[in-house]
């Protein structure tokens, strides 16, 4: 998914009350993040810990998935300071929410990162922990309008390869800047949408069928 030509925007302001599956997908997460944490190989005395999450929208799962991170690190004895926590998302985000959020839980301490997660968004060697979570199947750019459609399981094959090209090229994007701010011994983890034996996401096929509707009822009405 993208939005236009220039920039992506943020996420739509009651994404809060409509990302349910999204939390979803990081409780089902929790044995990955434990199992990468048990990897995690740097100082637990080290005077820095940071925890950075790359597509923290609003807020509400971005927190719900830092404290799961934050109290296996407690569990396992392997954080021994409070850490700093990096919400990061696009400058156009819905910043005021996310604070009010921070300030209720006051679990952690947290601070915002307005910029682009296609690009390094904080120093080299920085970040012990990297997570992101459904976030980066947002692409940077349309590399080109759909011809009547408007989702892409529907768009021409040379229009489904462009898609695929600038999906390519923002993950290698985003995998270098992580590498980049990662510290020696830190871990990233990553959840990205993937796709069935036919290459579609299973969820789509639904965007796909209301798209088919919308057609049909256009041509009904000329």
């Amino acid at each position: 998914m993208a939005t236009n030509r220039g920039t992506t925007l943020g996420m739509s302001k009651n994404y809060n009350e409509n990302s349910s599956k999204q939390l979803a997908v990081i409780n089902s997460m929790k044995p990955y993040i434990y199992l990468d944490i048990d990897h995690l190989d740097i100082s637990p005395t080290s005077s820095r810990f940071i925890i950075a999450d790359f597509g923290s929208s609003h807020g509400h799962n971005s927190i719900q998935a830092i404290k799961i991170i934050i109290q296996y690190l407690q569990q396992s004895n392997k954080l021994s300071t409070s850490p700093l926590v990096i919400h990061n998302d696009l400058p156009t985000n819905d910043w005021t929410t996310l604070f009010q959020l921070l300030a209720e839980d006051n679990s952690y301490h947290g601070v915002a990162n307005g910029h682009s997660f296609y690009q390094q968004c904080l120093p080299s060697n920085c970040v012990s922990i990297g997570f992101s979570s459904t976030s980066i199947h947002w692409l940077s750019r349309i590399p080109c309008q759909i011809a009547n459609y408007q989702f892409y399981t529907l768009a021409a094959e040379n229009e489904r390869q462009k898609f695929k090209q600038q999906a390519k090229f923002d993950l290698d994007a985003f995998i270098e800047h992580r590498a980049r701010e990662l510290v020696p011994g830190g871990i990233f983890i990553l959840s990205i949408p993937g796709v069935d034996h036919q290459g579609i996401v299973p969820v789509s096929r639904k965007l796909h069928g209301a798209e088919h509707c919308a057609h049909s009822t256009k041509r009904c009405a000329r």
